[in-house]
């Protein structure tokens, strides 16, 4: 199984800031210089410049960003599907996969984001990876960089460095029949759309649920 655990790093920067955020930000510039050399430049100011913030400042921006008036939300169930059910089944079969790689996924839900990268990095299940990192992922950080349009964010550079991560390892090999069409990636949609593949993992994943 290819190696993913690139993607815990990618997940700390996309937790509430706390007091590890210079070193999360310091583990992701790293990353992105070893893997992604022609945007570490670029990066570093970004980040930069975001460090220099207080703890405060730092929270604030986040709030701004997911939360109060949101440019865009970090669960990624929700960004798919909205309220529809097929959120709950997909937020149902995440919630044992998390339960199998041992992860406590806090106050947040199993969709949000950074729990979904973690994941991403902890699974030793490779049909499920390849499932979540390209039918479910890829197409919700994709549609959230069109909730950004022209705004100047540091989490949309931090976005579009994940999509570049995505679009690398994971191909959509044998999954390409449940493809998100190009026209769901619109700034007018308020949610992706229905996927027949919504109910992640059902191959897979099913055969080891304990519920």
């Amino acid at each position: 199984m290819k190696n993913l655990n690139h993607y815990k790093t990618l997940a700390d920067v996309f937790r509430y800031p706390d007091e590890h955020f210079s070193e999360y930000a310091d583990n992701f510039l790293k990353l992105v210089t070893e893997a992604l050399p022609q945007k570490a430049e670029s990066l570093q100011a970004v980040v930069e410049k975001q460090k220099r913030l207080s703890l405060h400042q730092q929270q604030e921006y986040y709030m701004k960003t997911f939360d109060v008036q949101a440019v865009c939300y970090l669960d990624i169930g929700y960004v798919l599907f909205g309220e529809d059910y097929k959120r709950a089944q997909l937020l149902v079969n995440l919630q044992n996969e998390h339960k199998v790689a041992g992860i406590d996924c806090g106050s947040e839900l199993g969709d949000h984001l950074p729990n979904v990268l973690a994941l991403l990095a902890r699974t030793d299940n490779r049909d499920f990876a390849e499932e979540l990192g390209f039918i479910i992922t890829m197409p919700a950080v994709r549609f959230m960089l069109t909730r950004f349009k022209k705004i100047d964010n540091y989490y949309k550079e931090l976005l579009q460095v994940v999509l570049n991560f995505l679009q690398r390892d994971f191909k959509g090999d044998g999954l390409m029949e449940y493809a998100v069409p190009e026209q769901a990636f619109n700034a007018n949609n308020e949610f992706v759309m229905p996927s027949p593949k919504s109910a992640i993992c059902d191959t897979h994943c099913n055969k080891r649920k304990s519920f």
